[in-house]
């Protein structure tokens, strides 16, 4: 495999794993947040705010393997 071959497909595989990651996360994340909101509806806003927070945190995951795959793009001549 050539050098810029394996660049690319390193930035394909920079942002297919965090984006897949972040995206099964905030499902999971957020189906056990209604859940728990749905038990408890007076602990709704505490759950909300942390919800809101962890789901900020998984996003900055996937924007980060943007990133990387941008810079690794670059690379390719």
């Amino acid at each position: 495999m050539e050098g810029s071959a394996g660049i690319a497909l390193g930035a394909a595989i920079a942002i297919a794993g965090p984006a897949a990651a972040a995206a099964i996360g905030q499902g999971i994340a957020a189906s056990k947040a209604f859940e728990s909101m749905a038990r408890q509806p007076e602990a709704a806003n505490k759950i909300q705010s942390a919800l809101l927070l962890s789901l900020a945190l998984m996003e900055a995951l996937g924007i980060y393997g943007l990133l990387i795959a941008i810079l690794l793009q670059g690379k390719v001549v």
